[in-house]
């Protein structure tokens, strides 16, 4: 997804950040001086950068080392500032009756999906899958205080709601700066807040049915302080025996979610856009209407895993379907 091009005079920042490219655009008042704002994006990117390293659940950072303790079988401390990220995710898990479930990142190290420059090459043995589906059944709730484990062969990833948190973070930041009108796009997560001068913000949702560099859109819409979060099986992946394997895992199975090739939600919590919206990729082309209508979630784009493109009726209203587009409307 990326901003439409608008007359507005804009400024746009681009760097790489939680292992994808971030843009950051501000629409500035006649009033603001574009040197301050450049102060105002040196901070953000700075955020989200330090935000990416600390909340990877592999390398050096704070979760990291986190997940070290617990995969080692010790209770950890959580730092402070990164405990309303813990209880966020685990309210979510909560909610979706752990369709989301934040820690899986033993899983996804096993099925090769850690490092996206380093993917698996074939499925994991089930001698291998099953001792870590078993510690993750017995690992003890989070109680939303300082604390968590001990939690033997687990570990925490935030790879399914961090996008949403820190970007949000990052809009409130620069709304408190000053800056009301601005978005923000990482990878797959894009929010924004007020509006391109006299015109919304006007963006895309990239086909997930043809290659990345074709730039061929499945549809657009205008936004304004709200989140459009897709969750794709052609992000990350790899292929074995004619199956593609992509990096959302079912934490029922502890295997990647089949079903689905992208599901796109709108809401104006990023959390709720990114880690709700998992969910329902897990709930696949069967339940996910079921499981947006329990969680309360009014705006859906799928492409299913035969092609076809549905939408709920609150998003289909909205889109702007490319020229020759079918988007068929569900209840």
């Amino acid at each position: 997804m990326s901003p439409a091009d608008s007359a507005a005079i804009v400024i746009k920042r681009i760097f790489l950040a939680m292992g994808t490219q971030v843009s950051v655009t501000l629409a500035l008042d006649h009033a603001q001086r574009r040197s301050e704002a450049e102060t105002a994006l040196d901070e953000i990117e700075q955020r989200i950068t330090r935000f990416g390293r600390d909340c990877w659940a592999w390398g050096d950072g704070r979760l990291a080392q986190i997940n070290r303790e617990l995969e080692a079988g010790g209770a950890v401390t959580l730092p402070a500032d990164l405990q309303p990220l813990f209880r966020r995710a685990w309210q979510i898990r909560q909610k979706t009756g752990g369709l989301y479930e934040p820690r899986v990142a033993a899983l996804v190290k096993l099925w090769g999906f850690a490092d996206i420059n380093q993917l698996g090459q074939a499925p994991p043995a089930a001698a291998q899958l099953q001792p870590l589906l078993a510690a993750l059944r017995s690992a003890p709730d989070y109680d939303g205080g300082e604390h968590y484990g001990p939690a033997p062969q687990t570990g925490w990833d935030f790879g399914g709601i961090g996008k949403g948190y820190i970007v949000d973070a990052a809009l409130e930041q620069l709304r408190m700066r000053g800056y009301a009108h601005a978005i923000v796009d990482a990878g797959g997560n894009l929010a924004a807040r007020g509006s391109r001068g006299d015109r919304p913000w006007h963006i895309g949702i990239r086909d997930p049915r043809v290659p990345a560099d074709s730039g061929l859109l499945l549809a657009s819409l205008d936004v304004c302080d709200e989140t459009v979060n897709t969750h794709g099986d052609d992000q990350r992946y790899f292929e074995y025996q004619g199956r593609r394997y992509a990096h959302i895992l079912d934490p029922r199975s502890g295997e990647p979610v089949q079903g689905l090739h992208a599901l796109t939600v709108v809401h104006a919590d990023g959390c709720v856009a990114e880690a709700e919206g998992a969910a329902l990729f897990v709930a696949g082309a069967a339940g996910w209407r079921e499981m947006a209508a329990r969680l309360g979630i009014e705006q859906v784009l799928v492409v299913t895993g035969g092609g076809r493109v549905q939408a709920t009726a609150a998003l289909a209203a909205r889109l702007r379907a490319q020229p020759g587009g079918v988007i068929d409307i569900v209840d």
